[in-house]
């Protein structure tokens, strides 16, 4: 059996660690035969990741991804060669994963404080079929509150169990993680299409997640920011094509 994280956040968005630095922690000190970068709305860490593994020779591959901001919510994009645009429906968004060939897991859904996805539009993109996964199993503190509701709505649908760490931080990641059968992206792409994966793992302690939350929050709360007013901004001064 294989073993995959996720949900991963590097220096690229609110994380605490570079692309290389998780590759190389990744390829170094755990078991994990894949891992997804999942940045906020940014793609290019997650290509870095890539390189790194492939370019070093490593066992451990790279899924390319992003944490999406939809209006509804967050949503992991996986198996995406490009940015998804930001601050549209989740079925608009996940329509584009879609024809772009990627998959989409609702991450620590329910949970109020993190904007995770609700009930309602949750409903509306699954009777579409446009959510393959849930994360029934993150190890942050959103994935406490989210379990349980996560693993009702994975059964009621047959959706795939995903076991993340969602972690910022070099000793969060691997604490949760989704187990399938095979080594390589592909077998992952073809558990997650079947529901044949499983969660695996632990939920982060009290400690754990003391070391993380501070440095992560003020990223979080300015750093992140500040990148989408510039975003915005250098897209309302661009030419626009006639």
């Amino acid at each position: 059996m294989g073993a995959a994280d996720l949900h991963l956040h590097t220096l690229t968005s609110d994380g605490l660690m570079s692309a290389r630095d998780l590759v190389d922690h990744v390829e170094r000190t755990t078991d994990l035969d894949l891992i997804a970068v999942t940045d906020h709305d940014e793609l290019s860490a997650a290509h870095e990741a890539r390189e790194w593994a492939a370019r070093n020779a490593y066992r451990v591959q790279v899924v390319p991804g992003v944490e999406v901001s939809t209006r509804d919510g967050h949503l992991l994009a996986l198996f995406v060669e490009e940015r998804p645009p930001a601050l549209r429906s989740l079925q608009a968004t996940a329509e584009w994963v879609a024809e772009k060939g990627g998959m989409c897991v609702a991450p620590h859904p329910f949970t109020r404080w993190t904007h995770s996805l609700q009930r309602r539009s949750l409903a509306v993109a699954i009777a579409r079929g446009l959510i393959a996964g849930v994360e029934v199993l993150n190890a942050s503190l959103a994935g406490r509150a989210s379990r349980r509701h996560a693993l009702v709505l994975a059964s009621e649908h047959r959706l795939a169990e995903i076991g993340s760490s969602d972690a910022h931080m070099l000793c969060m990641v691997g604490l949760a993680r989704t187990r399938f059968a095979g080594r390589t992206p592909e077998d992952l792409r073809r558990a997650i299409e079947t529901s044949a994966t499983q969660a695996a793992g632990r939920f982060a302690t009290p400690g754990e997640m003391a070391a993380e939350a501070i440095p992560q929050l003020a990223r979080s709360m300015v750093h992140l920011p500040l990148r989408r007013i510039v975003r915005y901004a250098r897209s309302r001064s661009a030419p626009r094509a006639r």
